[in-house]
This record gives C-alpha cells, structure tokens and sequence, in this order.
C-alpha cells in the first residue's frame, strides 16, 4: 500500500473491515486514501520465482484481480511479469484486489512409513 505521499504503510486490517478481506479498491486501485503498491507485487512476484527456480520448482498460477493485472505490466518488472507469471483465467469466487495468491508447481513426496 502507499499513501497520498507515496509513503508505503500496511493495508488498515481489523474486524470492521474483515481483517483486510472487506476492503474494496476503485478502478483506480484506491480505498480511503491509499493505493495498491503495484511496483511492490510485482517485485514480490519476481522474488518469488527466482526463489522457487533456485529451488527447481516455479510458481504455476497468481491469483490476482484481473483488472489490475496491466498494472502490473507497467511496472519496472511488467516485462517479467508479463513473460513469466501466469495468472489465474477468470475470476475467483472472491475478489483478489487487497491481497494475491501465489500457487507453486512442488510435488509433494510420498509419505514413507
């Protein structure tokens, strides 16, 4: 999240709001003052696939606001996002605006007795 300065601060979460899951952003990707850190996710996004290759697994699907996503493209990392994160087709059955999903291509082992 940033604020009207630009200042990055947590998203407002408590049980008025459903800890977080209450908040709705506008077209604009604002609520009450704050924006989504659009240049953050997509960081975040790439971190997390250069941690899950270096560990030979991937992320296999983001779950995230499909109205948002070309913000994500636009950002300094928009051209690895765009090459290498996959996004969830549709939407989910609750909105993805105040937070994303990441889903990892790890196979589970096999439980040994």
């Amino acid at each position: 999240m940033r604020d009207r300065d630009g200042q990055s601060v947590a998203l407002p979460t408590g049980a008025a709001n459903k800890f977080g899951y209450g908040v709705e952003f506008d077209r604009e990707a604002r609520f009450e003052g704050l924006t989504i850190g659009f240049e953050a996710i997509a960081e975040h996004l790439h971190a997390l696939h250069a941690a899950a290759k270096a560990r030979g697994i991937g992320p296999q699907r983001v779950i995230f606001d499909p109205a948002f996503i070309p913000r994500l493209y636009g950002t300094r990392r928009g051209e690895f996002v765009r090459a290498n994160i996959d996004f969830m087709k549709g939407r989910a059955w609750v909105r993805h605006d105040e937070h994303y999903h990441v889903d990892f291509s790890a196979r589970c082992k096999p439980i040994e007795d």
